[in-house]
């Protein structure tokens, strides 16, 4: 059901400059070029899902190809939130928030090394701090976030746009006027979720 999707987005990365910028693009790669997504998959809609309807093509062909892919596929895919921010973060925050984990630890396809997926944001979110053990490499596909490390710089982006963060280094995320599509690769201790970050 996702082969084509995982496709279009091994072939987005291999069109980037970020490949020999990054090496974890590498692993990242191969673990794409090897799934196959199983006969089944179960749907799990959340209400971010409706925020798919505004989004953009970008012009960026690579970027758009995936764009295309996704939404088609979104409604029939299984939708999910990070369960340590279930209980802290805003109802507001949760009703415009969600992911598909595509690879990874429970993920669609499984895999223990790498996780892949792609997230939606609806308009004017803030993702508070937060760091996690994994190295991650985020693409912009749809959206111009801003993002925030922990020296408080703030880096604007728009699509196509890479933005890297080595393991636990503590970043957070605006979110525009639109929706934003973030694809999001980890490589190293995949295991783990994101923690949020007491600014207190």
């Amino acid at each position: 059901m996702i082969d084509g999707l995982l496709r279009r987005i091994a072939e987005f990365h291999r069109s980037r400059p970020s490949v020999p910028e990054f090496p974890m693009v590498a692993p990242v790669l191969d673990a794409l070029d090897r799934a196959r997504c199983p006969g089944d998959v179960e749907p799990r809609l959340l209400p971010v899902v409706q925020h798919l309807d505004e989004v953009e093509p970008s012009g960026d062909a690579a970027v758009d190809a995936i764009l295309e892919e996704f939404r088609r596929l979104a409604r029939a895919l299984p939708w999910r939130q990070t369960v340590g921010y279930l209980d802290v973060l805003s109802r507001d925050y949760l009703d415009n928030y969600g992911y598909v984990q595509l690879l990874g630890p429970n993920a669609i396809v499984e895999h223990t090394d790498v996780r892949v997926g792609i997230g939606l944001w609806g308009p004017n979110i803030h993702y508070p701090a937060h760091k996690h053990e994994a190295e991650e490499l985020y693409h912009v596909l749809a959206g111009e976030p801003s993002f925030v490390d922990s020296d408080g710089e703030s880096r604007f982006t728009r699509p196509g746009d890479a933005v890297h963060h080595a393991p636990w280094q503590v970043h957070s995320q605006d979110f525009g006027a639109t929706p934003t599509v973030l694809l999001y690769c980890w490589t190293g201790a995949v295991e783990p979720d994101a923690v949020l970050v007491d600014a207190g």
